[in-house]
């Protein structure tokens, strides 16, 4: 039960959700943390704006680049086979995503970028993919590269009167992709996540890289991964850039799941494992990831 009143709206356009903004307005997205907030009366909006009837969970591909609604929740990017083409780093998070299918079928992608919870998966993939938020507001629409969203934990970029329509981003049907994460248990936050990109020319030398590490910082962490470019793969580079791990961490995160130091001493090991699925995953077939031969529909 939410014990304060407040006025709730539902725009059907971006524009009109935009319009009914303020300072005392609370955007209204999967619901799964700003309804329990205000249920504990921890928040306490004037208005509650809804999302839902927005329009904003479409998915499609223009040209080489994948465009995803900002309520787009888990389960519309496990079903959508331009997600398992373009950005299958994407779907393996998704399928691994804390909260089961409750979770999966309610929360948007839109409203964990917004939340910046350092624990959650969504902020550091999204940085992994170099996706760009669309973002809407009185001037119009502008776009932010998802890393220059974050400011610490639960603080954004975002003005009040600015909402998040959708994101845009690359193909990365070359690339190989690792995610992994390290939790207490099935049901508990993740502790530290790391998204792995990787794409291999045609000598076997590595042509991109891309590392980011979630629940390690207050907000996604990008390990610097140039000196593995142009170099084949061996165990030996994987070592290297995992080690670069350590040496970019600056402010380890602290809460009731971990503290800092655990954070630091497990980033390395997990940066590791996603590197050694991303290349173990170059050239690999979508029907191959998920069990099923080439040949087969």
């Amino acid at each position: 039960m939410i014990p304060t009143r407040f006025e709730y709206v539902a725009p059907r356009t971006a524009a009109d959700v935009v319009a009914a903004l303020d300072g005392e307005s609370r955007l209204l997205a999967g619901g799964t943390w700003v309804v329990p907030e205000m249920g504990r009366a921890e928040s306490r909006p004037r208005r509650v704006v809804d999302l839902r009837r927005a329009g904003l969970a479409t998915i499609s591909v223009e040209g080489s680049r994948l465009r995803l609604g900002a309520m787009c929740t888990y389960s519309d990017l496990l079903s959508s086979e331009d997600v398992t083409r373009h950005a299958p780093l994407l779907r393996t998070m998704a399928s691994g995503v804390t909260g089961g299918s409750a979770l999966r079928n309610q929360a948007t992608i839109g409203g964990s970028v917004a939340a910046a919870r350092p624990q959650s998966d969504v902020p550091a993939t999204l940085v992994a993919l170099r996706a760009d938020a669309v973002v809407a507001g009185p001037a119009g629409s502008r776009r932010v590269p998802t890393a220059e969203l974050f400011l610490g934990a639960g603080r954004t970029t975002l003005a009040v009167d600015e909402v998040i329509t959708g994101f845009d981003l690359p193909s990365e049907r070359m690339s190989g992709h690792g995610y992994v994460k390290l939790k207490r248990g099935g049901s508990s936050w993740p502790i530290v996540t790391a998204a792995a990109l990787l794409r291999l020319d045609d000598d076997g030398r590595c042509e991109t890289a891309h590392l980011v590490l979630g629940g390690v910082e207050a907000v996604p962490m990008t390990v610097d991964l140039t000196i593995m470019l142009g170099r084949p793969l061996g165990d030996q580079e994987l070592d290297v850039a995992a080690a670069r791990t350590v040496a970019a961490l600056s402010a380890p995160w602290t809460d009731v799941l971990a503290p800092g130091d655990y954070r630091a001493a497990v980033a390395a090991p997990a940066a590791r494992r996603a590197l050694a699925m991303a290349r173990a995953n170059v050239g690999v077939t979508e029907g191959e990831r998920h069990g099923r031969r080439p040949d087969c529909p």
